[in-house]
């Protein structure tokens, strides 16, 4: 089987050492954190009680420091876990191009590069977004070494973890601009992260079939059936929890302008799912969701809507 690994990476076109370490960044993965916008996107309606606080130019920069400090962290553990799964990955169809699989950084050199990343990231949330968002962000590098140690080999914990990481975000962000952490927040954040999740798990099982087991041991522990089964009951229940913030929560208009948005999500989440069990069945979930130009069409339009109806209405 080495044999056969270092065929196929033979075949790849060499990349030039900061090429390839930017790559191992994972740079496409660093809209996820876009998610520490939430709060203050959705604490528009409150602007002129958030001004009284501090002006909004400088809510902007904490928030958009944190984002800054969240891509530097997450692609620390994106570092970690390629040098753990290494072994793993020379033998996976797509993940063996990755830089630390195929050769091209030394795991001394990606762990390295992490440890400098995740110093970097908490040292600038500390000295921009507050001790509370940095706490946080320390939470989070935490639980992401307990994922990429253990975790990630528990059926359901697994996606448990990744859930938290994305909660983690939408939380911090509330945390470095002070505002009110809504219930919604959490709920809105936990159930469509813990979609993504199930759908990354399901499409893996689905692509790898009977090989699944040999790059991710907890797939041969996930009833097939069963992944199926939650994709469904999250999938609906993402629409559904955000129709009911979109018209009860004590953040949005009283007049119920909000639910204009819900279009948008129940648009966005039923075309991901079209995409992954379709046309682009072989193609890695979260490259779907930031490269299809009507999904990408449908986030600005929710967006877009979102802030004229808290800023007008």
């Amino acid at each position: 089987m080495e044999r056969d690994h270092e065929a196929a990476v033979a075949l790849q076109p060499a990349r030039a050492k900061a090429s390839a370490i930017l790559v191992a960044l994972r740079p496409f993965q660093w809209p996820k954190n876009l998610i520490v916008y939430a709060a203050l996107v959705f604490s528009a309606g409150d602007a002129w009680e958030l001004r009284a606080v501090e002006s909004w130019d400088h809510l902007l920069a904490r928030t958009t420091a944190l984002f800054v400090a969240w891509c530097l962290a997450s692609s620390a553990v994106y570092l970690v876990n390629d040098v753990r799964d290494a072994p793993l990955d020379r033998f996976h169809p797509t993940k063996r191009r990755r830089p630390v699989a195929a050769g091209e950084v030394a795991p001394g050199e990606a762990l390295a590069i992490a440890l400098l990343l995740g110093a970097a990231g908490l040292l600038l949330a500390a000295t921009t977004a507050g001790w509370e968002a940095t706490a946080v962000l320390a939470g989070y590098l935490a639980g992401m070494s307990a994922y990429s140690a253990a975790l990630k080999h528990v059926p359901i914990a697994d996606v448990a973890a990744l859930t938290g990481g994305v909660v983690a975000r939408a939380v911090s962000g509330a945390l470095a601009i002070s505002v009110h952490i809504s219930p919604w927040l959490y709920v809105c954040s936990g159930i469509g992260a813990w979609f993504l999740a199930v759908s990354k798990r399901w499409a893996e099982l689905r692509s790898l079939g009977a090989e699944a087991e040999n790059h991710r041991p907890a797939l041969a522990r996930y009833p097939p059936e069963l992944l199926d089964q939650m994709l469904s009951a999250s999938a609906g229940a993402t629409v559904v929890t955000y129709a009911l913030y979109s018209i009860e929560s004590a953040n949005v208009p009283e007049n119920g302008a909000m639910a204009l948005t819900i279009p948008f999500v129940a648009y966005g989440i039923f075309r991901y799912l079209y995409l992954l069990a379709g046309p682009r069945r072989e193609d890695a979930p979260d490259r779907i969701l930031f490269t299809d130009p009507q999904l990408l069409g449908t986030m600005a339009g929710f967006v877009g809507v979102a802030l004229a109806v808290l800023l007008l209405a």
